[in-house]
């Protein structure tokens, strides 16, 4: 038999699934979780300006009633591009089976993919403000379920590089607040300018808020902690210092906080005191860091306070007051003063109790009557002992009558000891009870 020829191509040995050095590749992210990532930032198409709404921002993603309230195409120039200012054509739907995206277009002659003319680093910045503004805006929502919320801005600064974002626009029935969110450094010209606006727009009754971010360096410069005891219990609270611009709106009478996730913290002023010494006070020595203490200005803060302290809020409680205002935190504030008077009434105190306490009588010595020597040396033993010396004398009756006198007694010659009469030596004077004395005689040497 013939054997078929063996073939020229060598055998491949079988291919390994998975090489064991190379890593697993990543598995790929479900389309709906892209999109629902991407889908949280604001995209130029879906954002205008209305003019003809008072410069409000319509958001097509996050405003439920646009495609019935707002007319589709040109609508004589009434939208405009935040970034470049051109007029925008407003696209809808043709029908409601449709699953066209509504959107905003440039009104321009060419066909093909819309592009905006503004410069990418400033449509980056109109979107890192509004995305800034929106999540305010959602946050919130959270907590003033029944009231209208929407952003406003200049229509005039339509595709300009604005300084402040839009206004943030709260309406609760005849209550109107106006939110700020800065990201950049303010400016007194810029902060005059958007506190004339508001105060034109809505009205001297609306109450305007600048809300700036806890993390934040630009607008938050943490200055250490203080120890307070509002209600009896000491808690700390974080001390700021203020910005010139934040001086600025707190003098004009705005509302300045910082948001820190749902928590809101509103500053009370802080200002160095030395207590001045009355009379009947005594400030020396222990006292002299008790002279040294600091007052409140609240709710305010006033334009000479070296510091100011956050006093911390829920969000939510905000949303309890018609009006917008913090009464929480106000109410905190009142505490805070009343334990500030009661600690300097504490301290004054202490003062003149430390003054009556320094405050020593220098003892006087009067002299004593020289009778005899035996009257004399019976006066100092009773002193001595720490008994009046009147109750050693023996009281004369008063209805006695005086003894005769019987003339001057002449004195008596000094005694001048002889040569039989020695001066006293120290074994005839008294000897003192000793250890020594009490030992044997033989035992002395």
């Amino acid at each position: 038999m013939t054997r078929p020829a063996a073939s020229t191509t060598p055998a491949r040995s079988p291919r390994p699934a998975v090489t064991p050095t190379a890593p697993p590749r990543p598995l790929a992210l479900p389309t709906t979780a892209r999109r629902g990532t991407r889908s949280k930032l604001p995209r130029m198409g879906q954002l205008a300006l209305d003019t003809l709404d008072r410069g409000r921002i319509i958001d097509l993603r996050r405003d439920a009633d646009a495609c019935a309230r707002l007319p589709h195409g040109r609508a004589g120039g009434r939208y405009r591009c935040l970034a470049c200012g051109h007029r925008l054509i407003l696209q809808w739907p043709s029908s409601p089976a449709s699953r066209f995206t509504p959107r905003f277009r440039h009104d321009t002659v060419s066909s093909g993919a819309d592009h905006c003319p503004a410069p990418a680093q400033h449509q980056a910045d109109v979107q890192a403000d509004l995305t800034t503004m929106l999540a305010l805006r959602e946050t919130l929502l959270r907590v003033l379920p029944p009231a209208s919320l929407s952003l406003r801005i200049d229509p005039e600064l339509a595709g300009q590089r604005w300084q402040i974002p839009p206004a943030l626009i709260v309406r609760r029935g005849e209550h109107v607040a106006v939110f700020e969110r800065p990201r950049r450094l303010l400016t007194a010209a810029a902060v005059t300018r958007r506190l004339a606006d508001t105060r034109t727009q809505h009205g001297p009754t609306a109450v305007h808020w600048w809300v700036f971010d806890r993390d934040d360096p630009l607008h938050c410069d943490v200055a250490g902690t203080v120890n307070v005891q509002p209600y009896g219990k000491t808690i700390t609270h974080t001390k700021v210092r203020p910005t010139p611009a934040q001086r600025q709106l707190a003098a004009a009478g705005a509302t300045v906080c910082w948001l820190a996730d749902d928590t809101v913290l509103l500053p009370y002023g802080g200002h160095p005191r030395t207590y001045t010494p009355q009379p009947g006070e005594d400030w020396s020595g222990q006292m002299a860091s008790w002279q040294r203490d600091w007052t409140i200005s609240h709710p305010r803060p006033a334009d000479g306070a070296t510091w100011w302290g956050l006093v911390a809020q829920p969000l939510l409680a905000l949303g309890k007051q018609p009006d917008f205002r913090p009464a929480a935190a106000h109410a905190t504030m009142s505490a805070l003063e009343r334990a500030e008077h009661g600690r300097e009434r504490h301290r004054r105190r202490r003062a003149r109790e430390h003054a009556q306490h320094n405050t020593h009588t220098t003892p006087v010595q009067l002299p004593l009557p020289a009778h005899n020597s035996t009257e004399t040396h019976a006066s100092g033993l009773a002193t001595a002992a720490g008994e009046p010396t009147d109750a050693l004398k023996t009281p004369t009756p008063t209805s006695a009558a005086p003894a005769p006198s019987a003339g001057p007694v002449p004195p008596r010659p000094p005694i001048t000891p002889g040569p039989s009469q020695q001066a006293p030596t120290d074994r005839d004077r008294p000897r003192r009870l000793t250890w020594r004395s009490l030992l044997p005689r033989r035992w002395h040497r």
